[in-house]
């Protein structure tokens, strides 16, 4: 097996919250890499590494896996959906078949869609092909959630 296949095994895998009911509330978790400890936050979906950080210490090709790990680790966890990247704009923009257009990525895998009338219709990749139903339902409700939020942001603009 060449050098570029091995996988990082992780181990020792821990969460807890931190500044618990406060504005900065996040998640703080601690694993550990071929005998190197790291410490990070995850804050909003998304990984904040503290010192030493794995760029430090590892390629780049072992931190995705790493990250991807510490995404699935979260979801498990009932922490996180696991996306990342998400991007919401208008489509079809002062036409009839005005939508809001979705990107995001889970697992490295980019998806995208549309919602239309509170429904989420998925363009191909369909999530279903590539993960389980239930995470599914759970990136369907964040992304609700997100869709509210925006919906909230641009009435307090009003």
């Amino acid at each position: 097996m060449s050098e570029e296949n091995v996988k990082p095994e992780i181990k020792d895998f821990e969460v807890e919250t931190v500044f618990e009911d406060r504005v900065h509330e996040r998640y703080a978790f601690t694993l550990k890499v071929d005998g190197n400890e790291f410490k990070g936050h995850f804050y909003e979906d998304e990984i904040q590494w503290l010192h030493p950080q794995p760029q430090q210490m590892i390629g780049e090709n072992e931190i995705t896996v790493i990250e991807n790990s510490v995404y699935d680790l979260m979801r498990q966890n009932g922490l996180s959906s696991g996306i990342q990247d998400f991007e919401l704009k208008p489509a079809f923009e002062d036409r009839i078949h005005e939508r809001q257009q979705f990107t995001l990525q889970v697992q490295g895998e980019e998806f995208k869609g549309f919602v239309h009338d509170g429904e989420i219709q998925w363009f191909h990749p369909h999530p279903q092909q590539k993960l389980d139903d239930e995470h599914v339902q759970v990136i369907e409700s964040e992304i609700h959630d997100k869709l509210a939020e925006e919906e909230e942001n641009l009435d307090d603009q009003k």
